[in-house]
């Protein structure tokens, strides 16, 4: 695999995963009662939480996984079982076990209208929920520490963190335009695009389960 090559696999992956059009619902129902200024200053923040959290694991994500003695083929395995629980709820249009969908988002935004939120709430939604977990979540931390050793050079985790870097200045973007694009897209345009990025992230799971079970199957015929 080439870098042009593995920089599109980390980009499309990520965006897969992160899916800044399914974040957008929850992101406007979080941010509804703040203004352009406000708005801005909220997804600025969060977006350097849910980096420097991607980041910490594109890093030192692999020394944790020797320190419990953990091997990336388990890791593989393991992300691929995730990736595949979240593939299967973005096609059958179910809230997300491990990260807020369109339909809870909707639900999220319908309670925030008839309920008043608390003040702590209100203040600052840009750490919790919208830089962890809706950006920087199970699923995309699992992404980014199984693509790392996979790069075709030495600088994997450059590269990764570029591709990190692509994927949430496009996310900014989208979701500086949140109002726009719901409006033109619709509840119906979001739920297939949301089922689009699961068929991937399901194909995405299949391999990483391939990639984690042929060195194990291997070692098994060859011991």
């Amino acid at each position: 695999m080439g870098i042009m090559a593995f920089l599109l696999l980390s980009f499309s992956s990520l965006f897969a995963v992160i899916d800044p059009l399914g974040a957008i619902p929850f992101y406007s129902g979080l941010t509804s009662h703040m203004d352009h200024k406000q708005k801005r200053k909220t997804l600025l923040r969060a977006l350097a939480v849910a980096f420097g959290v991607l980041v910490v694991f594109i890093l030192a994500g692999h020394q944790v996984l020797e320190l419990f003695g953990i091997t990336l083929d388990a890791f593989r395995i393991a992300g691929g079982i995730i990736f595949f629980g979240i593939g299967l709820d973005m096609l059958q249009s179910k809230p997300r076990r491990w990260r807020t969908g369109i339909r809870k988002a909707y639900a999220a935004d319908l309670e925030a209208q008839e309920e008043e939120d608390t003040e702590e709430e209100i203040d600052d939604p840009s750490i919790t929920p919208l830089g962890i977990p809706l950006l920087a979540g199970p699923g995309s931390i699992t992404t980014v520490m199984v693509l790392t050793p996979q790069a075709p050079t030495d600088f994997g985790p450059g590269l990764v963190i570029a591709a990190v870097l692509a994927i949430l200045m496009l996310t900014g973007a989208i979701l500086m335009g949140a109002d726009v694009v719901l409006k033109r897209l619709g509840q119906t345009g979001l739920k297939i695009i949301e089922k689009l990025m699961g068929l991937l992230v399901t194909v995405i799971a299949v391999q990483l389960v391939i990639d984690g079970l042929t060195p194990v199957i291997k070692s098994m015929i060859s011991s």
